[in-house]
């Protein structure tokens, strides 16, 4: 998909009604199909990461009306029913007024659309959604007629789940996160889901709706995705900038005691003797993905069940026979072994109490961590992965994930996410990913971040996917073009912006320097307590030739910058001043 338009007709946030932002101004063949961040920048506090939070809150409100799952009360029928149903009720969402437009890339094969004409070539798709007030949304296709005939631009509700970014993807390094809030709800709404399937013995395989969040919680979930599956030469980012060659080896665990009521309508069907018969009115919490669990036994090294834990524990060796079982009982599909991952982890919030749930749900701003959403502890946890040992270059003795520094963490966050989700049409939204690397991983990011994304034409897979990413890092501007860098600030209690294009700076291959001054307003190439030595410099008495000299002793204190020269050369002319006077 790729981003054209986005205004707001209520507040959000920092952001006042009538709010708008154009990312791709026309439709313009080259700029679809070349792979370029939007970079969004400016000082603390300035708008910037509420654009990332208003995209992921609107497209849960999409999501949350068109999906076939509903948890209780989500009409306002049930257990909601008495409270605040903001983002519940198709009627009301926050924002609660917007207009959103893009692009979306549909390809020639339809049967997901439920379409019944026969479609051989792909287009883009130029899709409107807009949502009034206090009234459902409505989802146009604006250029259906041109596409395929038809004039009626009203999408029906059964074709819009077709036309929304395949995945809504993100990663937040900083400190606030409400980015995360849509995607919490969506994960007890994944859980939810999986519960009813579950009392109600249907069929599971993955989660409906499209929302991944990543956390330290599923980082190893890609990690070893991403390792076990994904083509070795496209993981030579994380060798060459953290030195990960490979995995040594890892350990699963599934917990197996945690039972459910079957559904009041399974329990109809049984006979009296089979109600007093526990095997036949619980259902034990992974029964129903019991294939998936058998698929990780089979790749499993070694195996054993504890009757005691009643808990599965596999280990894996990662050889070239392992990395076979993989391929072969996950299809080779680094995507298809990680919803696995995913669809376990999300069974540990059976321990979230229906008020937290509440809470969230219904909140418009919560700031979500380990305080509002307490994880079970290791022993009480469905699924838990163990003991992953790591191959890092010229490291000879065990290194374990956990033993990782903050910025090796958040290097394999980001990246491994966007390899993971390369060949989907999706929205990856990426908050401060950067904060914790070194100057030189940041000025290789936007690089690496293209080669993880780049596509295989050849195999009809584009490459029309949208990336957001707030950063306060001159390197990682100095690497997009100017049309793609929009600049944030607040002006009369108004969140204003600019493309760099558009202000006239030029930052693409710009040096840092430059960048922090015309974008930060950052005139200093040093930090204060250095500026501090020299304006105490400069205040001295530098009446005589002694003075010049005891003020360079002073300044030798000093490192390499501007301001020293600068500084040296006020010194030298004085100093040649003073000579000429006693001449």
């Amino acid at each position: 998909m790729k981003l054209l338009r986005l205004k707001l007709n209520s507040p959000f946030r920092s952001l006042q009604s009538g709010f708008e932002i154009n990312f791709l101004n026309s439709h313009n063949e080259d700029k679809l199909w070349d792979f370029m961040p939007y970079c969004l920048v400016g000082r603390n506090g300035s708008g910037k990461s509420n654009i990332l939070e208003v995209l992921a809150e609107i497209f849960y409100h999409i999501e949350c009306v068109y999906l076939d799952f509903k948890p209780v009360g989500f009409d306002g029928k049930g257990a909601f029913d008495k409270v605040d149903n903001v983002g519940f009720f198709s009627e009301s969402s926050n924002p609660d007024a917007f207009e959103l437009e893009y692009f979306y890339y549909v390809k020639g094969d339809y049967s997901r659309r439920d379409f019944s004409e026969d479609y051989d070539i792909g287009y883009d798709a130029h899709i409107k959604i807009v949502k009034e007030a206090k009234k459902a949304p409505k989802v146009f296709w604006l250029n259906r007629e041109a596409c395929v005939g038809d004039k009626n631009i009203l999408l029906e509700r059964k074709n819009v789940k077709g036309f929304l970014p395949d995945f809504i993807v993100a990663y937040s390094s900083g400190e606030n996160k409400t980015i995360n809030l849509p995607f919490f709800k969506m994960r007890f709404i994944q859980y939810d889901e999986y519960l009813i399937r579950l009392i109600k013995d249907f069929d599971y395989t993955k989660p409906e709706n499209r929302f991944v969040y990543l956390d330290e919680y599923y980082n190893q979930a890609v990690l070893l995705s991403i390792y076990l599956l994904r083509e070795r030469e496209t993981l030579d980012p994380f060798k060459h900038e953290i030195g990960l060659e490979d995995l040594k080896s890892f350990r699963l665990i599934i917990k197996q005691n945690r039972f459910e009521k079957v559904h009041k309508d399974v329990l109809n069907t049984l006979s009296v003797e089979d109600k007093d018969d526990k095997a036949k009115t619980q259902r034990e919490l992974t029964s129903i993905i019991g294939a998936s669990i058998e698929k990780l036994k089979s790749c499993s090294t070694t195996s054993y069940y504890d009757v005691h834990t009643n808990e599965w524990f596999l280990d894996y060796y990662v050889d070239k026979e392992c990395r076979k079982a993989f391929k072969h009982h996950f299809r080779n599909d680094a995507f298809e072994l990680f919803r696995t991952f995913q669809v376990l982890l999300n069974l540990n919030n059976y321990k979230t109490p229906k008020k937290i749930k509440k809470k969230v749900y219904n909140s418009k701003n919560i700031y979500i961590n380990q305080d509002v959403i307490p994880l079970p502890y290791d022993d009480e946890r469905i699924f838990r992965f163990k003991d992953v040992v790591l191959k890092m270059k010229n490291i000879d003795e065990i290194i374990y994930t956990r033993s990782l520094s903050d910025g090796e963490y958040q290097f394999i966050h980001s990246i491994g996410l966007c390899l993971l989700f390369r060949d989907t049409n999706s929205l990856f939204l990426l908050d401060e990913p950067e904060t914790h690397f070194n100057p030189d991983w940041r000025s290789n990011f936007i690089s690496t971040l293209r080669d993880c994304l780049k596509q295989d034409y050849s195999k009809g897979i584009d490459n029309r996917r949208d990336l957001l990413i707030t950063s306060h890092s001159p390197f990682i501007i100095s690497d997009c073009q100017p049309e793609n860098v929009i600049i944030f600030d607040k002006q009369k209690k108004k969140v204003v912006h600019k493309t760099a294009k558009e202000k006239g700076i030029r930052t693409f291959g710009t040096s840092v320097n430059i960048i922090t001054e015309e974008i930060f307003g950052k005139k200093e190439s040093i930090s204060k307590l250095s500026l501090e030595v020299i304006k105490r410099i400069k205040e001295m008495p530098l009446d005589t030739s002694e003075d010049i000299i005891k003020a360079k002793e002073e300044a030798r204190i000093l490192g390499e910058s501007v301001e020293k020269v600068l500084l040296f050369r006020e010194l030298i002319l004085k100093e040649n001043e003073i000579k000429k006077n006693n001449d």
